[in-house]
C-alpha cells in the first residue's frame, strides 16, 4: 500500500490544494518499508491529484481538502483521511495503529467556495472543449453555467449550444445538478464537470446531463472516446436524429 502525506516542515500541511511537498510511504505488513519526497512544481490542485495518481498512491492523509477534489480521489477507490493535523511522525504512528478514521462523506454546506480553484477548473474545461472543436463563450452567464460552447451539427449544420457547469460552486452536487437541469432546458445540451461517482453518474443519467470527469481535463494527450458529437454522449435536444442514425450503424 502506498500512502501520501501533505507536508509542511515536519507537520501535516494545512491545505492540500496548496501543498508543495508530499511524503510517499510504502506500507508492508503493517510497517513502513520505504519513504521518499515528491515535489509538486505545477500549479493547481488537479496537478497535485495527477501527481498522486501517477505515483500509485492508495491513501492520502491531509488536513484541509475541498470535497470536489476528495471526490475525485475517492471515485478511483483511493482513501482520503482529512482534517488531520500535527507532527507527521506522530500521525503515521496513529495511522499504522488504525487510529485515523476515514473522512466522513457528509460535507458542511456553510463553507465558502474557493473561487481561485473554481476559476482554474473553468479555464481547463473551456480549453478542453476548444481542443475538441467547440467555440467557447467567455460572456457572463447565469448561475450555475460557467461556459457556453457551440458546435455545428454534422447533419443539419445548425449550431448546437451546450451549457456547462463546473462542480464546486456549492458543497452539494445534488443542488448543482438540479440547478443545471432547470436552466439548461433553454439549450441543446448540458455538461456537468465532476468526479464520476456512482450517485453522480445516476443523477446525470436521470436528468439527461452529460458527465465529464475532470481527470480528462488535465491529461491533454488523452483522446476523447468516439461519439456522434465530441464529448456529448446523450442525445442532443433538437438533434436526436444524429444519435438514432449512429445506433443503426
Amino acid at each position: 500500500m502506498k500512502v501520501a502525506v501533505t507536508i509542511f516542515k515536519d507537520e501535516i500541511a494545512p491545505c492540500f490544494e496548496a501543498a508543495k511537498r508530499f511524503e510517499i510511504l510504502e506500507i508492508e505488513d503493517g510497517a513502513i518499508s520505504s519513504k521518499n519526497i515528491l515535489e509538486c512544481k505545477a500549479k493547481g490542485p488537479i496537478a497535485r491529484l495527477r501527481l498522486l495518481k501517477d505515483a500509485g498512491v492508495d491513501v492520502l492523509i491531509c488536513n484541509g481538502i475541498r470535497s470536489f477534489y476528495k471526490d475525485m480521489l475517492e471515485a478511483e477507490n483511493r482513501t482520503v483521511h482529512k482534517n488531520v493535523s500535527g507532527k507527521i511522525d506522530e500521525t503515521l504512528k496513529l495511522f499504522l495503529k488504525g487510529e485515523i478514521g476515514r473522512a466522513s462523506k457528509i460535507e458542511s454546506d456553510d463553507q465558502s467556495p474557493c473561487l481561485f480553484e473554481l476559476g482554474e477548473l473553468v479555464q481547463m474545461t473551456g480549453e478542453y472543449f476548444s481542443r475538441n472543436g467547440y467555440d467557447v463563450s467567455g460572456e457572463e452567464l447565469d448561475f450555475p453555467i460557467d461556459i457556453l460552447a457551440t458546435i455545428k451539427c454534422p447533419q443539419c449544420r445548425k449550431l448546437i449550444t451546450v451549457a456547462i457547469c463546473c462542480g464546486g460552486h456549492l458543497f452539494s452536487w445534488e443542488k448543482e445538478i438540479r440547478e443545471l437541469r432547470n436552466i439548461s432546458e433553454n439549450f441543446n445540451a448540458a455538461v456537468y464537470v465532476h468526479a464520476a461517482q456512482r450517485q453522480v453518474i445516476k443523477a446525470c443519467q436521470d436528468f439527461k446531463i452529460n458527465l465529464l470527469d475532470p481527470w480528462n481535463l488535465e491529461n491533454q494527450e488523452k483522446a476523447v472516446k468516439p461519439a456522434v458529437l465530441p464529448i456529448l454522449t446523450i442525445p442532443v435536444r433538437g438533434h436526436e436524429r444524429i444519435f438514432r442514425a449512429m445506433q443503426k450503424r
